[in-house]
C-alpha cells in the first residue's frame, strides 16, 4: 500500500494541511459523488478458498472521516477503496484468532452464500441449425433455462484449515437439466499465519486460463470463450495443488476480488496434479494432467491494478466416440477405424492480461498447443491448437448502490472440443458479442447482448451411414442473450 492514506487523511482533517502530490493527482482523475462499492464485513472468515466473490453482500460501513474526505474531493474512490480494503484486512486477521479459536460454535465459522442465473436465448436468424456446447437453450427449441443455481458453504475452522464447498442444482445430465452435481469440494492447509503457502486437496479449479479462474457470476460476457472452455469445460477437476502468494500482492488480489471482478488469490506460482477428466468424470487412464501457474497483480501509478500471468497443463485425455448410428448424430472413429476410446495428448499454455473497469479495462487471452479433433472424415486426430479472444469494457456507476458494465469481446478458435462425444471440431470459429450488464440494486444484475456465431455444429454432422460418419456443418446465427442473476448470502 503507497503510504498511510489512513495517516494522510487524518492530518487532512486535523491540521489542515494539503495532500501529498501523488493523491492530489489521483484527486484530479475521479469526479465527486462516484457510487461506494460492496465488500464483505470484516466479521468472518477471511478472504475465502476458491476466490470468494463478495458481490450481493451488505456493504461494509466507512468511517464517517473517510466519508466526508470522499464526500468533499480530497481522496479519490481508488483511496477510499484502498483504505477499506487495508482496513478489512487487518480486522480480517484480528477476527481470525479470536473467532475461530475462541468459539465453540460451528455456525460461526462458516458462511453460506449463493445465486441464480436464468437465461433466455431467442435466435434472431441462422443458416442452419446452431447448437452452443456452452448453453443447452440455445437451439431449435428455445426457451427459458436456469444456467446455473449455486449454494456455497465455506469457512476457516482453525488457524490452519479452511473449507469451500459448492453444489450445483442446475446440471444438465442426460437431458435432465436442473440435476445435482457437485461444482466444488475441497480443504486448504494453510502452512503459516501469513498465508502464504497453500495445500488444496479435493475438487477444485485448475489452471487453463484466465476465463477458467474468473468465476461465472462476475463474468460480464454471457459464457466463457470457446478457446479456453474447451481446455477445461467445467473448470474444475479432481487433485492436488500447492500455491504460494507473497504477503505484499495479497491485498492487491483481494482488491480486486473484492471490487474489480477479480478471480481471487490462486496464487503467484502454483502446481496442481489432477486426473484429467472434468469435474465429475473418473480418471480414465493412468496418466495424471499435471498443471502450473505464474501470476502477477501490478499496481500502476493512481493505484490502479491490473493482472498478467500463464497457465499452462499436459496430460493425456479419453475421448468417448460415441455410437456408429446413422442419420444426422455426430459419432467419430479412431485412427483404427473404430469407434472405442482412445488416449490422445492434451497440451496447451495460456497467456492472459487482465485490467479490471477503471473505469475502462481490457481481457485479452491466448492460447496455443494440441489435443483431439474430429476431421472432416470423422476420425479423431491429435491435432495443434489455437486461438484467443479480447474484451474492452466500461463501468458506469451512476448512483451509490448501482451501476452499469458495458462491453464488448470477440474471439476466434482452431481446435477441438475433447469434452464432448466425438471430440468435435470447433475450428474456424468467429464470434462477437456486444451487451450491457445493469446492476440496479447489489442483488440483481439484468444483461442484455447481441451475438454473432460462425461456429461448428457440435451435434450434428451433415448425413452419415453406421460404416461412414457424416461431415459437420458449419452455421452463422444471429442472437439476442438475456441473462438474470440473483444474489443471496
Amino acid at each position: 500500500m503507497k503510504g498511510s492514506l489512513t495517516l494522510a487523511a487524518w492530518a487532512v482533517a486535523l491540521f489542515g494541511m494539503g495532500l501529498p502530490a501523488g493523491l492530489e493527482s489521483a484527486v484530479a482523475e475521479e469526479p465527486q459523488g462516484t457510487a461506494r462499492p460492496s465488500v464483505t464485513p470484516a466479521a468472518g472468515p477471511p478472504p475465502a478458498p476458491g476466490g470468494m466473490i463478495r458481490r450481493g453482500e451488505q456493504a461494509i460501513e466507512g468511517t464517517s472521516l473517510e466519508d466526508l474526505l470522499l464526500e468533499k474531493g480530497m481522496i479519490t474512490m481508488d483511496d477510499w477503496i484502498r483504505i477499506k480494503a487495508e482496513e478489512e484486512r487487518r480486522q480480517s486477521e484480528r477476527s481470525v484468532v479470536a473467532e475461530f479459536t475462541g468459539s465453540p460454535r460451528w455456525f460461526e465459522r462458516v458462511t453460506m452464500f449463493g445465486y441464480g442465473m436464468f437465461r433466455y436465448n431467442p435466435i434472431l436468424s441462422q443458416t442452419k441449425p446452431l447448437t452452443d456446447y456452452h448453453d443447452s437453450s440455445v437451439g431449435a427449441n428455445q426457451g427459458f433455462l436456469f444456467r446455473r443455481i449455486r449454494w456455497v458453504v465455506t469457512g476457516q475452522v482453525s488457524d490452519h484449515v479452511a473449507f469451500f464447498f459448492q453444489p450445483d442444482l442446475a446440471s444438465n445430465v442426460g437431458g435432465n437439466i436442473y440435476t445435482l452435481t457437485m461444482r466444488d469440494a475441497f480443504g486448504d492447509y494453510i502452512f503459516d499465519k501469513n498465508r502464504e503457502f497453500r495445500l488444496r486437496v479435493g475438487l477444485q479449479r485448475v489452471p487453463a486460463s484466465f476465463d477458467n479462474w474468473q468465476a461465472s457470476r462476475v463474468r460480464m460476457a454471457i459464457d466463457r470463450a470457446d478457446v479456453t472452455n474447451s481446455g477445461q469445460q467445467t473448470e474444475r477437476d479432481t487433485g492436488v495443488g500447492f500455491m504460494w502468494t507473497p504477503q505484499i500482492v495479497q491485498p492487491r488480489f483481494k482488491q480486486m476480488l473484492d471490487y474489480l471482478y477479480g478471480p481471487g488469490d490462486y496464487g503467484v506460482l502454483g502446481v496442481w496434479v489432477y486426473n484429467g477428466q472434468g469435474a465429475n468424470a473418473g480418471e480414465a487412464n493412468a496418466n495424471k494432467h499435471v498443471g502450473l501457474r505464474a501470476s502477477w497483480p501490478f499496481e500502476l501509478p493512481g493505484g490502479r491494478l491490473m493482472e498478467t500471468g500463464i497457465n499452462a497443463y499436459r496430460g493425456m485425455f479419453n475421448v468417448s466416440m460415441g455410437t456408429a448410428a446413422g442419420g444426422t448424430t455426430l459419432f467419430s472413429f479412431n485412427e483404427s477405424g473404430n469407434t472405442a476410446a482412445r488416449n490422445y495428448l492434451d497440451e496447451r499454455v495460456n497467456f492472459y492480461v487482465y485490467y479490471p473497469p477503471q473505469p475502462w479495462g481490457f481481457i485479452g487471452e491466448w492460447v496455443t498447443g494440441r489435443g483431439p479433433e474430429r476431421g472432416q472424415d470423422g476420425i479423431v486426430r491429435e491435432r495443434s491448437l489455437r486461438g484467443g479472444y479480447a474484451q474492452l469494457h466500461y463501468q458506469w456507476k451512476y448512483s451509490n448502490t448501482a451501476l452499469a458494465n458495458f462491453y464488448t469481446r470477440y474471439q476466434t478458435y482452431n481446435g477441438g472440443i475433447k469434452f464432448l462425444t466425438g471430440a468435435p471440431s470447433d475450428r474456424n470459429i468467429q464470434e462477437v458479442e456486444a451487451g450491457v450488464a445493469w446492476q440496479p440494486d447489489p442483488q440483481w444484475e439484468f444483461t442484455v447482448a447481441y451475438s454473432y456465431m460462425h461456429r461448428p455444429n457440435t451435434s450434428l454432422t451433415n448425413p452419415s451411414t453406421l460404416a461412414v460418419p457424416g461431415s459437420q456443418f458449419t452455421a452463422d446465427a444471429n442472437l439476442i442473450r438475456m441473462q438474470v442473476i440473483w444474489f443471496w448470502n
